[in-house]
């Protein structure tokens, strides 16, 4: 198939960015430099051409058990400020992504939560000021952990809360943690008027039901099985639900029922009016970046410009930032659009 749409119009189209981790956006060489320096064995002792290899990545426990040793890695307020800068500029900025909430999942490091919140803060702080991105923070729960622990980590991601921590989520394996039992977690965080996600890659249908009923979610990330259930996907475009969809890591990771770049699964959620975006989940550690999923599933899907700016559109309208900050991004948003036209029509 002839590309259609090349990198450079890619790279340039404006990005609201709602699903991609902070410790999946570690570059390989701040990795490989952080885990000798802080003494974190990583299997193989890899350099930065070999720590990331997703086409080794067999399932998705095997691409987790890379992630923690990223996160065991950062010992330091200053590590964690290096770790969020980099993945705003480079996996973000560097896109033209203008806005992101970072998912992260402070668990595996040893540094006490306050003091790794400080050091994302920094990074926050630091990306701004140099690429002008604005960014917030979705803090995520670990759902192979116990109840016990969710609520626990809830509970101090309140007492420390700031107001950049806008909403939690639920990571790792939905196998090994289905959403149900994590509902007094997400309640006490929603009383404490945090917004809240979930990620569904592999389970039933019904799990997006019990995110959006027992979890009380306003958003669903990834959740391509929807499309396997009529009334269920029926009832989501109804209420507009937001789907966060990965199309390059999910397509190796095979949770998007492709694995062979098709996308198809992305196409049916659009076709059925689903409000999807579009972003990169842990780009180095699946060897992409915000252009080259939007790259991917515009020449896979045959989608034009339009197409991909409505992307952008739904991200604006799933995000969590206030009436206000949202209008400012449509404006700006529109700003390019005709921008961009007339550029094209000076070139023809």
């Amino acid at each position: 198939m002839a590309e259609l749409l090349t990198r450079t119009l890619a790279q340039s189209i404006p990005k609201i960015s709602l699903h991609c981790h902070l410790l999946g956006s570690v570059p390989a060489a701040t990795a490989v430099e952080l885990a000798r320096r802080n003494g974190v064995a990583i299997p193989g002792d890899p350099d930065a051409d070999r720590i990331y290899d997703s086409a080794a990545y067999e399932d998705l426990g095997q691409f987790l058990s890379v992630y923690d040793l990223v996160g065991q890695s950062l010992h330091t307020r200053d590590d964690f400020r290096r770790a969020t800068y980099e993945s705003l500029t480079v996996y973000g900025a560097d896109h033209n992504v203008w806005y992101r909430e970072i998912f992260v999942t402070p668990q595996p490091s040893p540094l006490p939560y306050p003091d790794a919140l400080a050091g994302i803060l920094d990074g926050m702080r630091d990306a701004r000021h140099d690429t002008g991105i604005e960014s917030r923070i979705i803090m995520a729960v670990n759902r192979e952990h116990s109840v016990a622990e969710a609520v626990e980590f809830v509970e101090t991601v309140i007492e420390y809360r700031t107001d950049e921590v806008i909403g939690i989520g639920l990571d790792y394996e939905e196998v090994n943690g289905p959403p149900a039992p994590f509902a007094p977690a997400f309640e006490l965080a929603r009383q404490a008027g945090l917004r809240r996600t979930a990620h569904s890659e592999s389970g039933p249908p019904s799990a997006i039901e019990v995110i959006l009923d027992e979890l009380h979610c306003s958003r669903v990330d990834h959740g391509y099985h929807v499309v396997t259930d009529e009334r269920i996907a029926r009832r989501c475009a109804e209420e507009r639900v937001p789907f966060t969809a990965t199309p390059v890591s999910s397509d190796i990771g095979r949770y998007s029922g492709s694995g062979d770049g098709s996308h198809r699964r992305i196409r049916e959620m659009v076709d059925l009016g689903l409000l999807v975006c579009i972003d990169s989940d842990d780009p180095p550690m699946f060897g992409t970046d915000p252009t080259n999923d939007y790259h991917a599933v515009g020449n896979a899907l045959g989608y034009d410009l339009e197409q991909l700016l409505q992307f952008s559109r739904n991200a604006i309208e799933a995000c969590w930032l206030d009436d206000a900050d949202k209008q400012r991004l449509r404006a700006r948003l529109d700003d390019w659009v005709v921008g961009c036209a007339s550029t094209t029509m000076k070139e023809q």
